[in-house]
């Protein structure tokens, strides 16, 4: 088998399946997700390039994030749950935006070591750039669809979470995971 960027393919499925161009793998998902992640990443990284910030899609979904909930107690743990990452990705990212001055983290009064998420003023600023990136990305995403269309593909794509929440959490119980 050939290990290939955390794919394992047999040799005769190397030549289809983990070719992403090969005519078999447009029959697949994965292909056409990692390609529309990685142009959202790039164009991302584009509108931030003469931004002093450069901040990565991750950094600016966390500012939208906080954003939308500014008036409830938010912390890392729920950062974690709501985008499904590990706690050291999500210190990466939250360490990132601190030393930016993008948010602070605000012990609570009854218990210090529980740190609220707060997005500073200057964070605020940065979620109306980060919210039109977003706006201008979704408009692009969804050109051509009629707006019947556009909640089917809304609802397909929520579908298409739940089966993969459940699919974790039943690979979860078969391989012994914490859920």
């Amino acid at each position: 088998m050939k290990e290939k960027k955390g794919m394992r393919c047999s040799k005769q499925t190397e030549q289809t399946m983990c070719h992403p161009h090969s005519k078999e793998s447009e029959q697949h998902f994965g292909p056409k997700f990692r390609t529309i992640h990685h142009m959202i990443n790039r164009y991302f990284g584009r509108c931030w390039e003469n931004d002093e910030r450069e901040l990565t899609r991750a950094q600016c979904a966390t500012i939208h994030y906080l954003y939308d909930r500014r008036q409830e107690n938010v912390f890392q743990k729920d950062i974690e749950a709501f985008f499904f990452i590990s706690g050291a990705t999500a210190t990466n990212i939250l360490k990132g935006l601190e030393r930016q001055g993008i948010l602070v983290r605000v012990p609570m009064e009854e218990d210090a070591r529980l740190k609220r998420i707060l997005l500073t003023e200057e964070g605020i600023e940065i979620h109306k750039k980060a919210l039109g990136m977003m706006e201008q990305m979704e408009m692009t995403l969804t050109e051509g669809m009629t707006e019947e269309e556009i909640t089917t593909y809304r609802h397909l794509l929520s579908h298409t979470i739940q089966n993969l929440e459940k699919l974790m959490g039943e690979s979860e119980k078969y391989l012994g995971e914490k859920s």
